[in-house]
């Protein structure tokens, strides 16, 4: 026995391996002399027939060619391991798997679309009915329709709650039994009382309640009503309530609107009973027998009426005068008659095309129920609020109506549209557009997540999906809260010009310009004198004026009663209209102030005469000096009350000028005879 190395190349598990496929390798033999055996290569194993053959993980039915390589057969594939052939199917099995060539197994918990050998749909363990089974078993319902846990099944909505009804369908009641819907709101449904319940009203089925003033025929609620009087009436019948009518061959005592009294053994109707027994007819009747009068009427009353006193003609029970007609009398119905003709009191008889609802109403028939919308008149169908009739499907069906464009979806109720796969709607009542998973900020999704500003925005350095609207120009004073529409900033307002804001000053600057929110800057030759008004600014003049006001920058005005001094600008003096006679000068607003000069005279009679002038003047000269200090204070005191002109010179004819800024200004202003 001898044992050698044999180089040799390792086998790559190539199937079209013609060449030199694989590596060198070096392996041990062993030779002997006394017999030989040959080993099989690796991947390969001696077969029944004593070949070396190769070996596969899982050929099935296929045929193994290679090391782990597989030849499958038809319907089978080894695309994702080549020593495993698995089956193929040309479409993909959606919720399962294929088990075998074109042969689909649902996974657990699904089941094979009606129709569909590939497709698998979630199975629902309780009751789906008018829904769909989605993942995981939930059941979820289709439009119109909501889970009622505890029933374990869709019910339908109905937007208006059913009263006296249940919601059978979407939007759709049906009526308890003894109710029937209400005209126009066919959600509401009414109770029936098959008496009509005449002078009550119908509460609940076959239950009628009398109106005030009447009870039951018989004393049952399904009866109907009878007036009734009170007292009783004697000797007549109770036609409404409270209202008798006298028994034939009685009327009424006089006094009295219940007790009816015989008038003669045999009566004595429109007359008289001038003697027992005998009858005498009232003006205007004519005896048609000999206890009964009756009226006559020129001309004769028409059908359905009789002549109830002279000339006047009265329709019978049940009947009324055709408009102004005073002849012509035709059937009446209480209730009116809807959709049909009153043909005898209260018997309505239903138009063509309509049938009775009740004994007043006639609704109209249509021969196809009408989906969505009401029957309004024979075979037309009027669309509910919201729908309109199908192009389609005729019009007694009424489809839903969106007013945007669905775009890409469908409208499955009025402004509500489904979208399709990838599409959503921005606004609950817009049309389905491309949908970005962030938000866009006054913009719009124009896909692949990109958003597109609106017109008159711009994007926001740094951000794919806020845009900022634009103003142009810029805003002044303010900031740009739509595309060219500016808000002002606090303590500013509107201007004409849109984008600028002024400072806004409460109150308003008087004499001056408002710099700033709430501070006024004044004009040239105005300052401000008071600090607690820093809105009103003073004129200002350098020369003090004198009897005068300062109205305007370096502009004295004089006060009333003066004049402006010749040559001066600043100093008034005061005017005497009527002049003053020699020797007076004028001291104050027309008052004159004289000097009295002594008179020389010998003669006593001449020196009391002037005494005598002497104290006259003397008073003269008081009065004149009380009545200007008079007016002065007068005038302080109107000033105090409301002056608001700021006077700062006042003159005074017995004490002088008081000029401003001196101490005896900061004394009258501190006792307030200044401002």
């Amino acid at each position: 026995m001898r044992g050698t190395l044999v180089t040799m190349r390792k086998n790559q598990n190539m199937a079209n391996c013609t060449g030199n496929c694989g590596s060198l390798v070096g392996r041990t033999r062993t030779e002997t002399y006394m017999s030989s055996e040959e080993v099989c290569c690796d991947g390969y194993k001696r077969n029944e027939a004593d070949e070396c053959a190769p070996q596969c993980k899982d050929c099935g039915d296929g045929i193994c060619l290679a090391p782990n390589e597989c030849l499958c057969r038809k319907g089978y594939s080894n695309r994702r391991n080549r020593s495993h052939c698995e089956p193929e199917c040309s479409e993909s099995c959606v919720n399962g798997s294929c088990v075998a060539p074109d042969e689909c197994q649902c996974v657990s918990g699904y089941k094979f679309v009606n129709g569909s050998r590939t497709v698998c749909e979630p199975v629902c363990s309780e009751n789906c009915a008018h829904g769909h089974c989605a993942e995981g078993g939930k059941c979820v319902c289709n439009v119109g329709y909501q889970r009622d846990e505890k029933l374990k099944k869709c019910v339908p909505v109905c937007q208006d709650a059913c009263f006296r009804g249940d919601c059978v369908a979407p939007n759709e009641c049906k009526c308890r039994a003894g109710h029937a819907p209400r005209l126009g709101q066919p959600w509401r449904c009414d109770p029936i009382c098959s008496s009509g319940c005449a002078n009550g009203a119908c509460l609940e089925p076959e239950e009628c309640y009398c109106k005030i003033g009447y009870n039951h025929t018989d004393g049952k609620l399904t009866s109907g009503c009878q007036p009734v009087c009170e007292p009783a009436c004697v000797n007549g019948t109770c036609i409404s309530p409270g209202q008798c009518a006298c028994s034939e061959g009685y009327v009424y005592a006089d006094g009295s609107r219940n007790v009816c009294v015989p008038t003669c053994k045999s009566g004595c109707e429109n007359g008289f009973c001038s003697s027992p027994g005998q009858c005498e007819c009232h003006g205007g009747f004519v005896k048609t027998s000999p206890h009964r009068c009756t009226p006559t009427c020129q001309p004769e009353c028409r059908p359905n009426s009789q002549c109830i006193d002279p000339n006047t003609c009265s329709c019978d029970p049940g009947y009324d005068f055709v408009n102004s007609s005073s002849l012509e009398c035709e059937p009446q119905c209480q209730r009116g008659c809807r959709n049909g003709i009153c043909s005898s009191p209260q018997t309505c008889t239903c138009l063509e095309g309509y049938t009775p609802l009740l004994y007043f109403y006639c609704i109209p028939i249509c021969s196809k129920p009408c989906l969505h919308g009401s029957c309004v008149s024979p075979n037309e169908c009027r669309c509910f609020s919201g729908y309109r009739p199908s192009a389609t499907l005729g019009s007694s069906v009424c489809e839903p109506i969106c007013s945007q464009d669905c775009g890409h979806g469908r409208c499955i109720a009025p402004e509500v549209c489904q979208c399709d796969e990838g599409y959503a709607k921005r606004w609950p009542r817009g049309s389905c557009e491309p949908h970005c998973p962030q938000k866009c900020v006054n913009s719009h999704c124009v896909g692949a997540g990109q958003c597109r500003c609106y017109e008159g925005y711009k994007l926001r350095t740094g951000s794919s999906s806020i845009c900022d609207p634009v103003c142009s120009p810029s805003c002044i004073n303010g900031t740009c809260v739509e595309p060219n529409t500016c808000a002002c900033l606090t303590g500013f307002e509107d201007t004409k010009v849109s984008y600028q804001c002024v400072p806004t000053c409460r109150p308003r600057c008087e004499n001056g310009v408002c710099s700033a929110p709430g501070h006024c800057d004044c004009n040239p030759g105005h300052v401000v004198l008071n600090a607690s008004e820093p809105n009103f600014c003073s004129p200002q003049c350098s020369t003090q004026c004198v009897n005068a006001e300062c109205l305007a920058p370096e502009k004295c005005v004089c006060l009333p009663g003066y004049q402006m001094m010749p040559g001066s600008s600043s100093e008034c003096e005061p005017v005497c209209s009527k002049g003053c006679r020699f020797g007076w000068e004028c001291t104050a607003p027309d008052t004159c102030e004289g000097i009295i000069s002594g008179v020389s005279s010998s003669q006593p009679g001449h020196l009391a005469f002037h005494w005598t002038m002497f104290v006259l003047a003397i008073l003269l000269c008081l009065a004149l000096v009380m009545t200007p200090l008079l007016v002065i204070r007068e005038l302080q005191r109107r000033r105090r009350e409301g002056d608001k002109q700021r006077t700062h010179l006042i003159e005074n004819p017995s004490y002088g000028v008081v000029l401003a800024n001196s101490e005896e200004a900061a004394s009258e202003q501190a006792i307030g005879l200044g401002d």
